[in-house]
C-alpha cells in the first residue's frame, strides 16, 4: 500500500506516532535508555528548530506533538530522531537491523479541543493500559513531570560518539560507548506551550495539566499497580502476545464536522498534488504544486520541497 502524501503546514501541530519493528520492546524503559533517548530528542529539537509540545516513549512506540517551520524541518527532525534512536538504543540493547516498523505517521491536530485531547492521550500512557496506577509512575521518558512544573526545561546528555571515535583513532584510547568516560554534551529540552494555552501563565498551565493528570489517575483501570519492575525488566527483544493494529487516523478533531472538513481539505490537496505530479513526471517543470508538499523526483532528479 502506498504511503500517504505528506502536507506539513507550518501553522499546524502534528500528532506523531512511530512503532518498533514487530512491536518489540526495544525502547524498554531504563536509566540508560531514557538518557540516550532524552539526549537524542533534545538535540533534534534544537538543531531542527521545531516546537515540541508533548511526548511519551513506551517500550515499543512513541508519540509526540510537533510543529515545524517547514516540511524540510519536520523531515529532518524525524530523520535525526529515529535514526539516532535506532543506532544508539539499538546498539545498547543488542539489536541489529531495522528498528522501526514503518514510516512514522503524522496527523494534523485540527482545533484547540483536539490539542487538549491529544495531550490527555499522551499523559495517560501506562495508566490506561493498567501498567501503572498514576501518570508520574511511568518509568519511561515522558513530558508529564515537565508540564506539571509549568513546562520547565529539562537537561539531557547527548553522547558524542564522533568525539569518542576520534579519541580512539588519535589517542589510541578504547572508550566504552555507554560508560561515564564517553564524551557527552549537555542538551536542554524546552517544551512549547499549547497554542490554546499560550495566553496563560506557567502556573495556570501547570494547574490545567494537574487537572488532566488527576482525571487520568482517578480512572486508572489498575489502581494497585505500584511496582514498575514488570516494565523495566522487559526483554528488549521480546514482544507483546497481542498487539493492536488500527488504521491511521486522517486527522484529530474535537467534533465530527471539523474532522470532515479536515479530511475534505486533505482530499483536495491530494487531488491537486496528483494532477501536478502527472505533469511534472512528463517534464512540465513549471507546474505548480500545492503548498507544503514534496515534489516527486523526475527520472532520478532529487526531490524538491515546495
Amino acid at each position: 500500500m502506498a504511503y500517504p502524501i505528506r502536507q506539513f503546514d507550518p501553522q499546524t501541530i502534528f500528532f506523531i506516532t512511530s512503532r518498533t519493528i514487530q512491536s518489540r520492546f526495544l525502547m524498554a524503559p531504563s536509566d540508560k535508555t531514557n538518557e540516550l533517548i532524552g539526549g537524542i530528542l533534545a538535540r533534534a529539537v534544537r538543531q531542527c528548530q521545531v516546537e515540541l509540545f508533548a511526548y511519551v516513549f513506551t517500550s515499543n512506540h512513541f508519540h509526540a506533538m510537533v510543529r515545524a517551520p517547514s516540511p524540510v524541518a519536520m523531515s529532518r527532525f524525524m530523520q535525526r530522531l529515529q535514526s539516532n534512536i535506532a543506532v544508539k538504543v539499538g546498539r545498547f540493547v543488542g539489536w541489529r537491523g531495522r528498528f522501526f516498523a514503518r514510516r512514522y505517521s503524522a496527523e494534523p491536530i485540527v482545533d484547540e479541543g483536539a490539542q487538549v485531547e491529544r495531550l490527555d492521550y499522551i499523559l495517560s500512557h501506562g495508566v490506561k493500559e493498567g501498567l501503572v496506577s498514576r501518570c508520574q509512575q511511568w518509568p519511561g521518558l515522558s513530558c508529564a513531570k515537565a508540564l506539571l512544573e509549568g513546562g520547565r526545561a529539562s537537561v539531557h546528555h547527548w553522547r558524542n560518539w564522533t568525539t569518542r571515535w576520534k579519541m580512539e583513532v588519535d589517542e589510541d584510547v578504547n572508550v566504552d560507548r555507554f560508560s561515564e568516560a564517553c564524551p557527552s554534551e549537555m542538551e536542554t529540552l524546552e517544551l512549547a506551550p499549547l497554542p490554546c494555552w499560550a495566553a496563560f501563565t506557567a502556573q495556570e498551565r501547570s494547574r490545567l495539566v494537574a487537572q488532566l493528570v488527576a482525571g487520568i489517575d482517578a480512572g486508572a483501570p489498575n489502581a494497585t499497580a505500584g511496582d514498575t519492575k514488570h516494565i523495566t525488566e522487559q526483554d528488549p527483544h521480546g514482544s507483546p502476545i497481542k498487539t493492536k493494529h488500527t488504521p491511521r487516523p486522517k486527522a484529530h478533531a474535537s467534533t465530527k464536522q471539523l474532522w470532515v472538513e479536515a479530511v475534505r481539505r486533505y482530499g483536495d490537496f491530494v487531488a491537486a498534488f496528483r494532477r501536478a505530479s502527472r505533469e511534472w513526471l512528463l517534464g512540465v517543470f513549471e507546474v505548480e504544486f500545492p503548498l507544503h508538499s514534496f515534489r516527486p523526483p523526475p527520472w532520478g532528479v532529487q526531490a524538491r520541497i515546495v
